[in-house]
């Protein structure tokens, strides 16, 4: 009864490592991702804002919690937002165009880089890099 139960024990510090390991992975992707240059959205399949970097929220001039939960949709441009959708609804694994995002007081034209997160049970989500175009 013993050896099982040093066994057990052995599977479960093992796991517990296994845990540990994984989170501080975790935590090197997200450091990377808020702490780069390049401006990084990341919507779910459907394109609603779940994520965006520190590079993004200066493109958005929007705090993190206001676009967080809210269409990306909502940060396009009136005028292109049917576009967006269009796009967004036949969105293949890269797609690019470039289409104008809108703040309360401030109109950015930017290059839209849409690629599609897979999933084991279809796709995960889309990661959007934001380029401002001169």
């Amino acid at each position: 009864m013993d050896a099982h139960f040093d066994d057990l024990k052995a599977l479960w510090l093992e796991l517990h490592a296994r845990i540990d390991q994984l989170a501080a992975e975790r935590q090197q992707y997200l450091d990377l991702f808020e702490k780069s240059t390049e401006a990084y959205v990341i919507t779910d399949a459907q394109g609603t804002l779940v994520d965006a970097n520190g590079a993004a929220i200066d493109i958005l001039q929007q705090r993190r919690r206001a676009v967080c939960g809210k269409p990306f949709a909502a940060v396009v441009a009136l005028e292109r937002r049917a576009e967006f959708r269009a796009r967004l609804h036949n969105l293949t694994q890269r797609d690019s165009w470039k289409t104008v995002l809108e703040a309360p007081e401030l109109r950015t034209e930017v290059t839209l880089t849409a690629r599609v997160i897979e999933r084991p049970e279809g796709a995960g989500g889309i990661c959007w890099l934001l380029q401002a175009t001169q």
